[in-house]
């Protein structure tokens, strides 16, 4: 049971880490330069990806013999699983993570049909090469280790998720004690306050979602202004 556990673990991590990869690959292409930093967390891995990949292999598995209604299917699932993330993620954090806007036959910004499409053919790559594939690997290596890999890695991951929602929800706090008032120095000097605890964490953050401020209130726009002075300042300070 604990063997089959860390086996389904390593399988979300794995699919997580190639997500994101994929993810920086694309946005590198389509933003003409080299992306760096994508993804909720601070680790090279994006976790829909991972969740897409286990509930593809398992939710649809019924449907592999027929791969018509298994790219149908597969479409519907990961368009779910993505509107559904981007809803609770702005509801929680009042953050849109992603915009899809732009895209004709978009729902809300937060899916669009080439994106769905993409998810179908993805979907059939998955149960018919990927998924088998990783099976086979992860039968050539022992039980004792798999245990302890998907252990470490799964502290890792759980350690990185905790610490940034903590940050997230302290940026949250921090905007809402002045939100509704003009920019103001208060406000500056109370994000970097945040800033200079967590100062990797929410350059990261920034970096990852170059859109921030489109989707918030007046209190983002000056929450990342404020980054950028606070970081404006570091640099004339390590110069003299």
């Amino acid at each position: 049971m604990f063997y089959n556990i860390c086996n389904l673990f390593l399988i979300f991590f794995i699919s997580s880490v190639l997500g994101y990869f994929v993810e920086i690959t694309f946005c590198s292409i389509q933003s003409r330069k080299v992306v760096y930093n994508r993804g909720f967390l601070l680790g090279p891995y994006i976790p829909i990806y991972g969740v897409g990949t286990v509930l593809i292999a398992f939710v649809l598995a019924k449907y592999r013999n027929d791969p018509l209604i298994f790219f149908w299917m597969s479409v519907i699932l990961c368009s779910f699983i993505e509107y559904i993330t981007s809803y609770l993620m702005e509801k929680i954090f009042k953050v849109r993570w992603w915009d899809y806007s732009h895209e004709p036959f978009n729902y809300n910004g937060r899916i669009c049909l080439k994106n769905s499409m993409l998810f179908g053919i993805a979907g059939l790559f998955l149960i018919y090469t990927y998924y088998p594939f990783v099976l086979r690997i992860l039968s050539l290596i022992p039980t004792s280790i798999i245990e302890i890999l998907a252990v470490f890695l799964a502290l890792i991951f759980l350690t990185d998720l905790t610490f940034t929602v903590i940050a997230l929800s302290s940026v949250r706090t921090n905007l809402s004690k002045f939100a509704g008032r003009d920019a103001t120095e208060e406000a500056r000097r109370e994000v970097i306050k945040v800033i200079k605890s967590h100062d990797f964490s929410f350059n990261r953050l920034l970096q990852a979602f170059p859109k921030i401020e489109k989707y918030n209130r007046r209190e983002l726009k000056e929450f990342r202004q404020a980054v950028i002075d606070y970081r404006n300042r570091k640099k004339t300070f390590k110069k003299k």
